[in-house]
């Protein structure tokens, strides 16, 4: 197709833009997607392409297909994961800059873009209160703990004489990693890309609250250290994904201190609980970390694909990445390759300026807030209701519940609840295995949610459990 015929096309496929975009900045008539794999797969099953459509059709071909098949994230009444909607002005700033399409590993290839991202990561820094000097945007809270933990496997490699970058993880003394048994999967993925290996990693109890308890974690670092292994990291959670607990990260601060050990926190949601009074207490020493990892989709609703990594230390942040090569000539800002893996990447920092610029410190505090107060009113519902209990504490805004009746099989009975509740598609939570027992978990972060819609969760659970 000629560049003219595409030019000539392009007010109307803008204008049918618009019209598609304006729709789906609005609510989701459903919380989960009404069909199932092998209809979508048939919907977009074809041979490639001979010759190219008009580009005014393509959305709409897009559009179409995908009706039916798309979960209802954006709306208040998705409670699975720990999902967060996407606020408008993230969305329409997503859609511009793909247009105008930077790419941030180098500033010549995106100036504004990367000065952006700089300022949003120190108005990030500042929101958490995190003393860091230095910030990366990756793709979410997996990219941002890899990213902390390469850094972490660069300073155990100096402080034992070894340079990781030249000679690799062969070279490292055996050392130990330390985090709970409730230790995301996210993380054990950073270390397998690493070289690292999830083997290293010392599986730490915890307590009836869910989180790490400190005087194993003491205990297995001395047995390290006796048996000639080098006690390296310890990974805390700010916000277990299964109940929202948070380990202890003042207590563990002080334990890294007294050892010399790098501490990395891991708060894809639950750096946010630093926002909400009644939160906040829950990730005191989360300042003192090395490294911090946190999800902008999740919280900051923002869409997806965006999560960020702050480091106390800029220069050994610095260290582990950088690097040049002949063809890559830098321009007067810094060059966003040398902090992270990816060379190329989109200019991710603009959706979460946006947010920001559309919530500001206020309205930030006021989602997280609300989020946290939805769940305790979530609990107290559970907890009044004769068929409902808590299977967990839920001091945060993921609340884990069952539903009970005498003589019932729960572990079956709540497993039913959750698919024909998800099936149902008006409201969509998803399950966690607790203790043994399979339960009902909601995670609220969706600055859409209401009261209402909690209501409606537990209605749908209620009467899903009622017709068993």
């Amino acid at each position: 197709m000629a560049a003219t015929d595409v030019t000539g096309n392009l007010d109307a496929a803008v204008a049918d833009l618009a019209e598609r975009f304006r729709a789906a900045l609005e609510p989701p008539l459903r919380a989960a997607a009404e069909l199932d794999s092998a209809t979508l797969r048939a919907r977009f099953e074809e041979p490639l392409p001979e010759h190219g459509l008009p580009v005014e059709e393509i959305l709409a071909q897009l559009d179409e297909r995908s009706t039916g098949g798309l979960a209802g994230s954006t709306g208040g009444r998705y409670f699975g994961y720990v999902t967060g909607a996407s606020l408008p002005a993230a969305a329409i700033a997503e859609a511009w800059t793909a247009a105008v399409d930077q790419n941030t590993g180098m500033w010549p290839l995106g100036p504004a873009a990367v000065e952006l991202e700089q300022v949003t990561l120190e108005w990030l820094g500042d929101l958490l209160d995190y003393p860091g000097e230095s910030g990366y945007f990756g793709s979410g809270a997996t990219m941002a703990n890899t990213v902390c933990l390469g850094v972490a496997r660069h300073a155990f490699g100096k402080k034992h004489g070894v340079d990781v970058a030249r000679d690799g993880v062969r070279a490292l003394p055996e050392l130990a990693v330390y985090g709970s048994v409730e230790l995301h999967l996210s993380d054990h993925k950073a270390l397998r890309t690493l070289g690292l290996g999830s083997g290293c990693v010392r599986a730490i109890p915890i307590d009836r609250a869910y989180a790490m308890e400190v005087g194993p974690l003491v205990e297995a670092i001395e047995r390290d250290r006796a048996a000639g292994v080098e006690p390296a990291i310890v990974i805390a959670q700010a916000g277990s994904v299964n109940t929202g607990a948070c380990d202890p990260i003042a207590e563990i601060a002080d334990v890294c201190e007294r050892y010399g050990l790098w501490l990395h926190v891991d708060g894809a949601f639950g750096a946010f609980f630093r926002l909400c009074e009644r939160t906040a207490s829950l990730v005191h020493g989360m300042e003192r970390a090395d490294s911090l990892a946190v999800d902008a989709h999740k919280w900051l609703n923002v869409p997806n694909g965006a999560g960020f990594a702050l480091l106390r230390d800029g220069a050994l942040h610095h260290e582990t990445f950088g690097g040049g090569a002949g063809y890559l000539t830098p321009g007067s800002g810094a060059n966003l390759h040398e902090l992270g893996f990816e060379a190329s990447r989109s200019w991710r920092g603009a959706s979460v300026w946006a947010a920001l610029k559309q919530l500001g410190r206020e309205g930030v505090v006021e989602l997280v807030t609300r989020c946290c107060d939805l769940a305790r009113e979530l609990a107290q519902t559970v907890e009044a209701h004769p068929h409902l209990e808590l299977a967990a504490p839920a001091p945060t805004n993921i609340v884990c519940f069952r539903y009970v009746r005498d003589g019932i099989d729960v572990e079956a009975v709540n497993r039913e609840i959750q698919a024909r509740v998800a099936a149902d598609g008006q409201v969509f939570h998803t399950g966690a295995t607790l203790d043994g027992v399979f339960c009902q978990r909601a995670a609220i972060c969706s600055w859409r949610t209401t009261s209402d819609d909690v209501l409606a969760l537990v209605d749908a659970v209620v009467a899903a459990g009622d017709a068993l």
